[in-house]
C-alpha cells in the first residue's frame, strides 16, 4: 500500500463538520488542521466506526453558515506522521484492502472526532473543552 496517494490526497467534510470545525478553530485559537488531527485522535480513541456513520445535527448549536463542506489535503493533516496515524486507524479498523478504504475511515473519523469535541463543548473556555474530552477516555 504507497502512502504517497494518501499524502496527496484531498478530503472532503459535509458542511455541517465544516461550520463545527471553524467554530471550534476559533474556541481554541488554533488552525483548522490542528483541531482535526485532535479530531482523528479523540474518534480513532473510540473504536471502530460504520461505514454508515453520519454526522447528526444539534439544534442547540450555534453554528456560522459555510457554503460547503471543509477540504484538507493530506499533507496538511498528516503531515510527516502518515505511518503513525495508519497505524492507528488499522489498530481500531483492522486490515484495510486499499488506500482509497483507509481514506474513507480517515474522513469517518475525522467527522465522527469533530461531533465528539462539539458535543463535549459546554460553552466554556477551551481549557475546559481540552479537559472535558481528556476526561472522556
Amino acid at each position: 500500500m504507497s502512502l504517497v496517494k494518501l499524502q496527496n490526497t484531498t478530503i472532503m467534510s459535509t458542511e455541517l463538520t465544516h461550520a463545527r470545525l471553524k467554530h471550534l478553530a476559533a474556541k481554541i485559537g488554533v488552525t483548522e488542521d490542528i483541531v482535526s488531527r485532535l479530531a482523528l485522535g479523540i474518534s480513532i480513541r473510540e473504536g471502530k466506526i460504520s461505514e454508515d456513520w453520519k454526522p447528526k445535527e444539534n439544534h442547540d448549536e450555534m453554528l456560522q453558515e459555510v457554503k460547503g463542506g471543509k477540504s484538507l489535503r493530506g499533507k496538511t493533516l498528516f503531515k510527516n506522521e502518515l505511518p503513525l496515524w495508519m497505524m492507528l486507524l488499522s489498530k481500531v479498523e483492522g486490515k484495510l484492502e486499499s488506500i482509497d478504504d483507509a481514506r474513507s475511515k480517515f474522513i469517518l473519523h475525522w467527522e465522527r472526532g469533530i461531533e465528539l469535541i462539539s458535543a463535549a463543548d459546554d460553552g466554556s473556555d477551551w481549557i475546559h473543552l481540552v479537559s472535558n474530552l481528556s476526561n472522556s477516555a
